[in-house]
């Protein structure tokens, strides 16, 4: 009798070790939010900035992800305004529960921006350029005021890190740049723009770091996260053709490696696999540097 009650005893002990597991499997949800931006040439901003390809790295990701089980937002050209972008950010953290896996993607124009803070060594914020974002500072006009920031991102991260809590994770790729030039020579398509958006008249120079890493906050109440971004301040990020297509080379380089790779909390192995990729597919430019931002 007694061995029989033990038996039952330590069925009923993996039963419940077996739901347990399975709710925490059910609770860690994966959620995406991507923005991509092609068609810049349009009235909103008076054909200010060159025409790209980020359609095309939503495009790409959207399957890729969707495959690996992440619920997908998604707003291209028209759609990418800086209040929708700013709308659906806000949406993502409200839905967002403990422990969720959470992708967020930039596949834009990036701009330096005057920092006003005092918050930059270099004197320049770092910006994504939202559909509706006018190159240059129009006094009365345009003041800077659909700009996505750095300092502005980072309070949008930092909320979401705190839904998501320290059993999830959280990952933020910019696949645009903050130092290019704005045009397409020798049939290249740059993202981005030597052209600091200033209020006075301050002339961008891009920083002198060679850094290719940096370490950012982390508290016990927030998730950890990854930043991962095309070039370094000082570079240009080129596009790479892929058959009749254009592509960010790090939207690209993503696809690939999550092709044969399941994102999780695992990051840094997830950084290592985009690394090999990076030699293995070799689409990636001469001159172009990957950098990463990581809490932990």
């Amino acid at each position: 009798m007694q061995k029989i009650c033990f038996s039952m005893r330590f069925r009923v002990c993996l039963i419940w070790v077996a739901l347990l597991l399975s709710s925490a499997a059910v609770a860690q949800r994966k959620r995406a939010f991507l923005v991509g931006i092609s068609h810049y040439d349009t009235a909103l901003t008076g054909y200010q900035w060159n025409n790209i390809n980020g359609v095309e790295d939503v495009n790409l990701l959207n399957p890729v992800l969707q495959k690996q089980g992440f619920s997908i937002t998604t707003l291209s050209d028209g759609q990418a305004t800086f209040d929708n972008i700013v709308r659906q950010i806000t949406q993502l953290t409200n839905k967002t529960k403990k422990g969720d896996v959470v992708y967020l993607h930039f596949s834009t124009h990036g701009q330096p921006v005057e920092d006003l803070n005092g918050d930059e060594e270099d004197g320049w914020d770092e910006s994504i350029v939202p559909i509706d974002a006018y190159k240059i500072y129009k006094k009365g006009i345009y003041e800077g005021q659909k700009h996505l920031t750095d300092d502005l991102l980072n309070k949008y991260v930092k909320k979401l890190r705190e839904k998501i809590g320290p059993t999830g994770f959280l990952y933020v790729v910019i696949d645009a740049c903050h130092a290019g030039t704005s045009s397409r020579a020798n049939d290249e398509t740059i993202r981005g723009t030597h052209v600091g958006f200033t209020y006075n008249n301050k002339v961008f120079k891009p920083s002198a770091s060679k850094k290719s890493h940096y370490r950012i906050e982390y508290s016990p109440r927030l998730s950890h996260v990854l930043f991962i971004e095309a070039c370094r301040p000082d570079q240009v990020n080129t596009e790479i053709k892929i058959g009749n297509k254009r592509f960010g080379p790090l939207s690209y380089n993503i696809a690939h490696t999550l092709s044969g790779f399941t994102l999780s909390t695992n990051a840094d192995e997830f950084v290592k696999k985009l690394k090999h990729s990076l030699i293995k597919t070799s689409k990636w430019p001469n001159n172009q540097n990957l950098v990463t931002e990581t809490s932990y």
